[in-house]
């Protein structure tokens, strides 16, 4: 789903983004995607988005841990 249709960025790239900077610094996430620089609207989904894909990640790394 589209978090921000002015950069059209979707959910799934800002849990990309979050994965591939290992970091849950959101104000830099936000800043790297070019999230909020225009009309803003999206700022409140894009962290809600961020918000849980840092809360699910602990729990997907131990389970994948758990397939090996």
């Amino acid at each position: 789903m589209y978090v921000c249709i002015c950069k059209g960025i979707t959910e799934k790239q800002i849990q990309e983004a979050v994965t591939s900077r290992n970091s849950n610094n959101t104000k830099e996430i936000l800043k790297s995607l070019g999230i909020g620089s225009d009309c803003g609207t999206c700022v409140e989904d894009a962290i809600k988005s961020l918000l849980e894909h840092a809360a699910r990640a602990p729990r997907e790394s131990k389970d994948s841990s758990n397939n090996s």
